[in-house]
């Protein structure tokens, strides 16, 4: 087992949910899997190992110099090995690791060793195996696959690369990309044999403050990304999906409608009079009267239906998996919603609104536009009216 000093370091990153070990030695990585193991099987909780053979031996060996009853936990279920190699196979395809075929090869498996309410520590080199391939691309996807598979789990987990993988000057960016994945980082024994205790700690303890100080600020990358890419769906007036939102949703129901022989409609609808009030009353005036027609849409739309701004005064929605009867409904939905008191800007304008089939259409871009010129059909007969 490692020197006390060593094993102190070591026991703190353990409170952490995502550890990884740089190592140069052999040793080095089986005291270390050790000393993360030996808590949760002492005190009877779960330990999962996917490693290869030869560092399985190794691990038993540790464990049971110890004081852990291997064959024991084994027994009960507690102690679960299994290849790596072998795992790695159940759910690799070609561009990479399946998210789905991962949650089905290691769910069932980490959901056995936990039962009871059993804590759960898992050690894994499957991403070491694929870095030392020279996928690393795979790699990294394991190790977020396996951070999203936290969301829905509790256990923590101990991965580890021997340091030879980033031994030449162009690893440097995966290194920092392998560190910002983790909650922790337990350095090589480079580290450990730092001859001033007081120096070694501050080295390590360094170190981990740059990871977390590189993982807060992931984090919030990320949150900004997940803003971003929504703001680029949605119409920010109204709170609807925009056109590019809505041109994804009927390319998706047109491939629907042509696999399942179920129909879905497009329905166009364009504000009457807008620009007049718009020019008349000003801008706020005509937001108002967009984010009520908005509301009346929602409101004759079904909880399965989707509405969308796709333009200026313009708007589409989609009937999911219905005839023709339900497009016409819905548009009577909507007239009775635009009398309603609650949106009492729209008693200034009106509505002209078309509709289309996608089963009767080439193409999704096809449907659209043919409830285009309907919508535009019955403007020109209001107006010849």
């Amino acid at each position: 087992m490692p020197d006390s000093s060593v094993a102190g370091a070591h026991g703190a990153c353990c409170g952490h949910g995502h550890l990884v070990e740089f190592y140069e030695t052999e040793g080095f990585l089986v005291e270390t899997v050790c000393g993360f193991l030996v808590p949760a099987l002492r005190d009877g909780d779960a330990a999962i190992v996917v490693a290869t053979a030869a560092h399985r031996a190794a691990f038993d060996l540790a464990l049971a110099h110890a004081g852990v009853d291997v064959a024991a936990a084994r027994h009960e279920g507690r102690y679960v090995v299994l290849d790596a190699a072998q795992l790695l196979t159940q759910f690799m395809v070609a561009d990479g690791p399946d998210s789905r075929r991962f949650s089905d090869a290691v769910g069932p498996v980490m959901d056995g060793a936990a039962a009871g309410g059993r804590a759960l520590r898992v050690y894994g080199e499957m991403v070491a195996l694929l870095w030392e391939d020279g996928d690393v691309s795979s790699a990294i996807a394991l190790e977020d696959l396996w951070n999203d598979f936290a969301e829905t789990r509790p256990f923590e987990l101990l991965c580890a690369y021997p340091m030879r993988s980033f031994g030449d000057a162009h690893s440097a960016a995966a290194f920092k990309r392998i560190c910002e994945q983790h909650t922790s980082v337990i350095p090589s024994e480079g580290y450990s044999l730092i001859d001033d205790e007081a120096e070694r700690t501050r080295t390590v303890a360094q170190l981990q403050q740059e990871t977390a100080a590189l993982h807060a600020e992931v984090l919030r990358l990320r949150a900004r990304q997940e803003v971003l890419a929504e703001l680029a769906y949605v119409d920010s007036l109204t709170g609807l999906g925009n056109r590019r939102a809505f041109d994804l949703q009927v390319q998706r129901e047109w491939a629907l409608t042509l696999r399942d022989g179920i129909d879905s409609f497009v329905v166009v609808a364009d504000l009457d009079r807008f620009k007049a009030l718009n020019d008349s009353c000003g801008h706020a005036a005509g937001d108002q009267v967009l984010r009520e027609f908005a509301g009346a849409l929602r409101v004759a739309a079904r909880s399965t239906d989707i509405v969308a701004r796709i333009g200026g005064d313009e708007f589409a929605v989609l009937l999911i998996r219905c005839d023709e009867r339900a497009a016409h409904s819905y548009k009577a939905r909507l007239r009775e919603a635009m009398g309603e008191r609650e949106w009492p800007a729209l008693a200034q304008v009106g509505a002209s609104v078309g509709h289309a089939s996608l089963a009767e259409s080439v193409s999704a871009s096809k449907a659209l536009h043919r409830a285009d010129l309907a919508m535009l059909a019955r403007k020109r007969a209001s107006y010849a009216a």
